[in-house]
């Protein structure tokens, strides 16, 4: 037990904390929650999120506070803005580990921990800057305590269920209003189920105010610093995102989140359904069994039927996949069943990872022929980083297929996956994307920024442009995006820039200089009508621009 407990910290602090720092901060989501940290640590104000100076209600402000610790433990470094993501993972695994080994054995409960850990997007989620790690981790303490509770009595029923409380009123502090809507459409469903009636008037009471409890002094807070706040978080940030075809982002079909599992899942979806399936045909009875398939269900259920959709959303659904394969596959070694469908997920992985390296190859080949430029300064490195990297995911993958021990294919499994993902998180190249490798850039062009340097920049480089350079007066022009109410209120609307206004700031910029980083193209018609600038880089599709102090010509 002790050497399992090693294995599993070893792989999440090789997988999870080790890359934190490696891998440069993405546009928009990661410079985002970084910038709004770094503005309340400056402000010193724990309760109004701001982003570029600019009342940012999109969300409260627990999740923002999460990282502003971090950040004042850590400094504003990568591995601060990353960490809260990766602990509030390692905490839904535990969670996850706890419920099965409560019901099953040790064994199972730390396999499906492992499972958890290895999935696709809870890698990927558990090391990016996003508040949904966060809200998945309170939604699964939240949604665990409350199982707990249905099988306790007494005073430890209260307990647990004042617990199921307080994380389902952290999950409101980390999103608002929808973590409440993902424990009711799971706890509800299962007590109508189970037909304990009464326990949907005498237990969810408990939670609902503790939670209520809990939120209440931020909410107060919120409200006395900002007094339209609630209007605009309750109406626009979740009735008409939710239901709303022009109020809701990111609109796309009702059967979108089924590949986005499927790809989630990975790579334990190249098992299949059968175990699944042959476990709930033996042991639908059970409680836990029953709770988990509701759980990974009905939050599915309730995000397709939502206008707007992101991959993330679905998020906690993979505590309680993770939770039925673990038990799933284990009944299988337990029975001695053959186990065709691991040996075909082991073999697609190997796939998987052949491919992998014969992409590497020919991608370098291109780069050696030059018929592509170079992705990366130190792209041969990073080429031969891949390939090692690569290579040590092969051996796992070999040692998978060719192993006639079930539990130990699975983990041979896993161990690929998270091989694949780290070899991706220390060796991208940060020139395949402006969204990847734009920190690089804003830091090599440093040299330009003085402190009353007038900063412009559009939507899509704010984010960046903010953090990289630690400031909140950046001028906006084109669109307004995620800012618009911020930009609403009379003292921000001149920060704004619209038709003819950034001609006239650029020329009567008087003793300061002026700096544009914008997402264009040299062909863009709007900077055909810009004097020309003093120096100027593009960088992809990034172009900065410089324009020196007209006193100093």
């Amino acid at each position: 037990m002790n050497s399992t407990v090693l294995g599993l910290v070893g792989v999440f602090v090789c997988v999870y904390l080790l890359p934190l720092n490696v891998r440069p901060l993405a546009i928009p989501d990661e410079m985002r929650y970084g910038e709004i940290a770094r503005e309340m640590i400056e402000s010193w104000n724990f309760v109004v999120p701001r982003l570029n100076g600019l009342r940012y209600f999109e969300k409260p402000a627990g999740g923002h506070i999460l990282n502003a610790f971090a950040m004042l433990a850590f400094g504003e470094t990568n591995f601060a803005v990353r960490l809260m993501s990766a602990l509030a993972t390692a905490l839904s695994a535990i969670v996850v580990c706890f419920l099965v080994r409560r019901s099953s054995s040790s064994r199972t409960g730390f396999f499906a921990a492992f499972i958890f850990l290895t999935c696709a997007e809870v890698l990927g989620v558990g090391t990016f800057s996003v508040l949904d790690s966060m809200l998945s981790c309170c939604v699964t303490l939240s949604i665990g305590c409350f199982f707990l509770a249905t099988e306790a009595s007494g005073k430890k029923r209260i307990a647990l269920l004042a617990l199921s409380g307080v994380f389902a009123g952290g999950s409101f502090m980390v999103k608002g209003f929808i973590a409440f809507a993902v424990p009711v459409v799971v706890i509800g469903p299962y007590l109508a189920l189970r037909r304990q009636w009464k326990a949907l008037f005498t237990l969810t009471w408990i939670p609902l105010a503790v939670a209520a409890v809990v939120s209440l002094p931020w909410s107060l807070a919120i409200a006395a610093q900002e007094p339209d706040f609630w209007r605009y978080f309750f109406w626009e940030e979740h009735i008409r995102r939710y239901f709303s075809p022009s109020g809701g982002q990111h609109k796309f079909p009702f059967w979108f989140f089924v590949p986005v599992f499927f790809g989630g899942a990975l790579p334990w979806s190249f098992i299949g359904p059968l175990p699944i399936r042959d476990m709930i045909r033996q042991r639908r009875s059970e409680p836990l069994i029953q709770f988990a398939l509701l759980w990974a269900i009905m939050p599915f259920l309730f995000f397709s039927c939502s206008s707007g959709k992101l991959g993330t959303y679905i998020l906690p659904c993979f505590a309680p996949f993770a939770i039925l394969m673990a038990i799933a596959l284990t009944d299988r070694f337990d029975s001695h069943h053959t186990n065709r469908s691991l040996h075909t997920g082991a073999g697609l992985m190997c796939v998987t990872v052949v491919l992998s390296i014969l992409t590497t190859l020919v991608i370098a080949a291109l780069y050696v022929l030059e018929k592509i430029p170079p992705l990366d300064a130190h792209y041969i490195a990073k080429t031969i980083g891949w390939l090692v990297g690569l290579s040590l995911a092969m051996v796992f993958a070999i040692d998978g297929y060719r192993s006639s021990v079930g539990l130990r294919k699975s983990i041979m499994m896993g161990m690929t996956a998270a091989a694949i993902f780290v070899t991706g998180s220390l060796f991208i190249p940060s020139d395949i994307s402006s969204n990847i490798g734009i920190d690089g850039l804003l830091s090599s062009e440093r040299h330009h920024i003085d402190l009353d340097t007038i900063l412009v920049a559009n939507m899509k480089t704010m984010h960046a442009v903010c953090y990289v350079y630690q400031r909140k007066d950046v001028f906006l022009i084109e669109g307004r995006g995620e800012v618009a109410y911020g930009l609403s209120y009379p003292e921000a609307e001149n920060r704004h820039l619209e038709g003819p206004a950034l001609n006239s700031l650029i020329l009567h910029r008087g003793s300061q200089p002026l700096v544009i980083v914008v997402k264009s193209l040299p062909d863009d018609a709007f900077r055909k009508g810009l004097p020309p600038p003093d120096y100027q880089r593009q960088w992809l599709n990034i172009w900065f621009a410089v324009y020196e102090s007209q006193t100093r010509k």
